[in-house]
């Protein structure tokens, strides 16, 4: 199994979250802080991925994700990243969510399959 941390706390400096040997989950250090992954999210790394998502939408009414470090994310993977942006995404409140350093695979995907209108998802610029 891998080493899990705690998604909370971000503020007091970078700390890794996930890393299981397919996805590492880190959070960065700044205002406001940014949950990195790299790696690969696919059926193995799903639920690590859902329960650093879901601790962090506990904490945190904005999201902020760095992709960059995404070389594969199946369509579950980047459908729960989407979900936290979505009325029906659980937990009940509707967080915004951005999205930085979107890989242009992901973001065609996004396009084609609708999910980059979602309303309180925002793919930046950077």
């Amino acid at each position: 199994m891998g080493e899990h941390g705690t998604p909370g706390e971000p503020g007091r400096g970078s700390g890794l979250v996930l890393d299981d040997g397919t996805l590492r989950i880190t959070w960065r250090r700044g205002q406001p802080p940014i949950m990195a992954l790299a790696g690969e999210v696919d059926e193995s790394s799903y639920p690590g991925l859902v329960a650093a998502l879901t601790g962090a939408a506990d904490r945190y009414d904005e999201i902020h994700l760095d992709l960059a470090g995404l070389g594969y994310c199946d369509l579950a993977g980047l459908r729960a990243i989407v979900r936290l942006a979505s009325p029906d995404g659980g937990g009940g409140a509707v967080r915004q969510v951005v999205l930085h350093q979107v890989p242009d695979s992901l973001r065609t995907v996004l396009h084609i399959v609708g999910w980059d209108a979602t309303s309180r998802l925002t793919l930046a610029a950077d």
